[in-house]
This record gives C-alpha cells, structure tokens and sequence, in this order.
C-alpha cells in the first residue's frame, strides 16, 4: 500500500523512473518490411572509421537494418506535454521517446515536473520529440514528420495531432503541409505543464536510427514533395554550388574556414548562414544545388530539399557522425567525407584545404 501511495506522489510530481515498451503489444500493427541496407568498400571503410570514433557504441560497418514501421493502437495513457512521451500502466514507454538511450536522457525519465491532468475524449496521436526537436530541424524531419507518413495512410477517423503551442514557424508551416490532404486530422496544442489522460491513442513508430537520416524511398520522397510543393519551389536559372558555414555556431566551427572560403570563392560557391535565411528560401537553395559542402551540423539536413547533388562533408576526427552519409544513401547522391584534425572540447577543428581542392578539381576542374 505504502509502495502504492510512493508511485502515485512522485506520477503527480511528473517523475517516471520505470518504463515499459509496445513491441509486443497485441494491437502492434507492422506497416511494411524491414530491410538491409548494403555498403561498398569504400563505404564500409568509412562506417568502420566513425564507429571507432564513437568506440563502436553505433556500428553501421556491420550492416544497416531499416525497421519496419509500425502503429500501435493504445488505451487510457498518459501524454506528457513538457516531452512528447507517453506513459501506460505509470510507466515511460520507450517507443515514445525514441529508444532506451534517449529515454535514459528524457526530461519524462530524470526531471520532476509539475503537470496539471486533463481528460480528453477520442482518438488521439502525436509525434513530438522534445527536447530533441524542439529548434533542430534535423530531428524535426528525420524523427518526426515520417512518423506521419503511414499513420495518415491508415486513418480515416478523426484524429487529433498533439503539438506544442510554441512550435518554430517553420515547423507549423512543414506540419501543415502534410496535413492538407487530410481533413479527417486536426492538430490540438498541449501546454508545457499539462499532461493529457487519453481514452485511445495511436502511437506511430520512428522511422529513422540513431545517427541516421536514411528513410524509405517512399518516405522520402513523400516528405520532398510536400514541402516543395508547400514552399512553392520552382527549378532556378543555374544550378547552385553551396557552402554551409558554422561561422555563428557555439560548436562544430572549421577554424580556418577563411582560407577554405578563399578556395571555394574560385569555384563559384554561394556562403549559406541559415540564420540569415527564411526556411521556404533555405529550401529553394537546396533545391536548386549541384553540390553542397560544409562541416556537419543542423544545416546538412537540408540537402533533403536538393533535387539532386552530390556532397562533401567535413568531421572532426575524434568523433565522425553518420547522419548525412545515410541521408545521402537513401536519396542516392554521391556523397564524401574529409576528416579534419581531433576536435577540441566544442568539436571545433581544422580540414587541409588541399584535401578539399583535390577533391574541387577532380569534380570541376579549375
């Protein structure tokens, strides 16, 4: 009883330290096959180098497998408006954040938080992923929005899309274009502090792993064309060479990214500051690019837009990520990799510009 009573005061304190998971749910409902992914030498050689930078935690040399999405079809939860997470039965389900790794990470898992209760009557869903996604358009359209893709297929019923008030305009906008083909589905805004009780909620899985941005030829190409189409992008005048600058970033800065900018000057390249930029120009940019250079950040995420192009990526060699070679993977364009000097504590770092005319004029010429 006692024990009983200790649960309950730390569920109104908004703290869950026990989780439980939906993979063997009876309801679970597989939406297409999983499958493997397959990598040349030269891929594989590259997948063994990152690996190791990460002391092989996240190990892709080995093989690459895409799961198969799914929906689950639950009852009389919990929806936890300060992160997205979803609790059954008083504990964290895992699916809901992710994995075991970003739920050991989840405000929901290690931070009490006062939130007010309120009952909502019929069927329910949302794929907000908090803190993760909460400014990084990365984790917006890789974690979130194809999560949408075979739940809008499935339901014809009403249903009501739990987002956060505070969502950045460009996320609103890209919600909104996925959204207008299905007027059955009607998004509802929690508040930070509130937690919804839900008589029925459909839970949709994640598509993408951990440190990838590789999604199902479907998928992806459902998610290009609607935000192209809801930007309004048309084909340029010429075809773009981009160079993506952290110049303003606190991390992942190239310290000599003046003498790199000299070279690329020659070669024709266009500076992006994303910061500088509306998202429905960021999009038209990418979508008009041939090539598209930078260090790997937020902003590579874009090349998602790029009608076709192909990529060279900068990393630190002490910590080598997989995201955009994957991304590039899926999509089928030609990707590169140049690895720099060891990061310092801010992953900041050099490349040898050499390296990168190199790889200009083997390309280009000059």
């Amino acid at each position: 009883m006692l024990k009983k009573v200790f649960f309950r005061l730390l569920h109104l304190a908004g703290y869950y330290f026990r989780y439980s998971s939906v993979l063997h749910h009876p309801s679970k409902k597989e939406m297409a096959p999983g499958s493997v992914v397959k990598f040349d030498t030269a891929e594989t050689a590259f997948l063994e180098r990152s690996a190791a930078s990460f002391n092989y935690s996240i190990d892709y040399s080995l093989g690459y497998r895409q799961k198969a999405p799914y929906l689950v079809r639950l009852s009389n939860v919990y929806f936890l408006g300060h992160t997205g997470a979803l609790v059954m039965e008083g504990k964290l389900v895992v699916e809901s954040v992710f994995d075991t790794s970003r739920l050991a990470k989840s405000p929901a898992f290690k931070t009490p938080a006062l939130l007010t209760p309120k009952y909502k009557s019929g069927l329910y869903t949302s794929v907000l992923h908090l803190p993760w996604a909460e400014k990084n358009n990365y984790h917006w359209f890789f974690d979130c929005l194809p999560r949408l893709y075979f739940l809008l297929l499935q339901v014809s019923e009403p249903l009501h899309i739990i987002m956060r008030r505070d969502l950045p305009d460009y996320q609103l906008q890209t919600l909104q274009f996925i959204l207008r083909d299905h007027p059955n589905a009607q998004v509802v805004f929690i508040g930070k502090h509130e937690k919804w009780e839900l008589a029925e909620f459909i839970l949709p899985s994640f598509v993408a792993n951990s440190q990838s941005g590789f999604l199902p030829a479907p998928i992806a190409a459902w998610l290009r064309d609607k935000v192209w189409q809801g930007y309004h992008v048309q084909p340029g005048s010429r075809k773009r060479r981009l160079y993506i600058s952290r110049a303003a970033a606190k991390t992942r800065r190239l310290l000599n990214e003046l003498e790199l900018l000299a070279l690329l000057a020659r070669y024709g390249f266009d500076v992006v500051r994303a910061e500088e930029l509306s998202y429905q120009q960021q999009v038209q940019l990418f979508f008009e690019a041939e090539v598209v250079i930078g260090p790997h950040g937020a902003g590579m995420t874009n090349v998602l837009f790029a009608a076709q192009c192909q990529v060279l990526e900068f990393h630190p060699a002490n910590l080598i990520k997989t995201h955009y070679f994957l991304l590039c993977k899926g999509l089928d364009f030609p990707y590169s990799a140049i690895i720099g000097s060891a990061g310092d504590v801010q992953e900041n770092y050099t490349v040898d510009v050499r390296e990168v005319e190199l790889w200009l004029e083997k390309r280009f010429g000059e």
